[in-house]
């Protein structure tokens, strides 16, 4: 594997329906994506076209069908889903770094949220 382009989406904003409880998984609640993509675009570096890139925006869409797929209970699922979903659909990427940040968080104390990272690496 030689060198590795980064691309970094930072806190996609979604509403979505996953927890434990049944008000959680009923009413939802805000959650923020980051993902970080390592792939090689040399390719597309070299002759600046986007269709030998990894487009952000297909990222992503790609992102919110993984969130809005179905519902889950613990947002460590849901960060492996997410990144389940990037290796399976964009096959350029080496390694995936999801980050998941529950907002609304059922805790009884002040909070400002509830992370948790998946990293997955594409098995060659």
């Amino acid at each position: 594997m030689g060198n590795l382009a980064k691309l970094t989406i930072a806190n996609l904003q979604l509403y979505s329906y996953h927890g434990v409880s049944n008000e959680e998984q009923q009413l939802g609640g805000r959650y923020e994506v980051d993902a970080e993509l390592y792939y090689d675009a040399s390719t597309a570096i070299a002759r600046d076209e986007l269709p030998r890139a990894v487009n952000y925006a297909d990222v992503m869409a790609c992102i919110a069908d993984a969130v809005g797929a179905k519902r889950r209970r613990l947002i460590e699922t849901l960060a492996r889903d997410v990144a389940d979903a990037i290796l399976d659909r964009f096959t350029q990427v080496q390694t995936v770094c999801i980050r998941v940040r529950k907002r609304t968080v059922p805790a009884g104390m002040v909070v400002d949220y509830v992370e948790a990272e998946w990293r997955s690496h594409r098995h060659q």
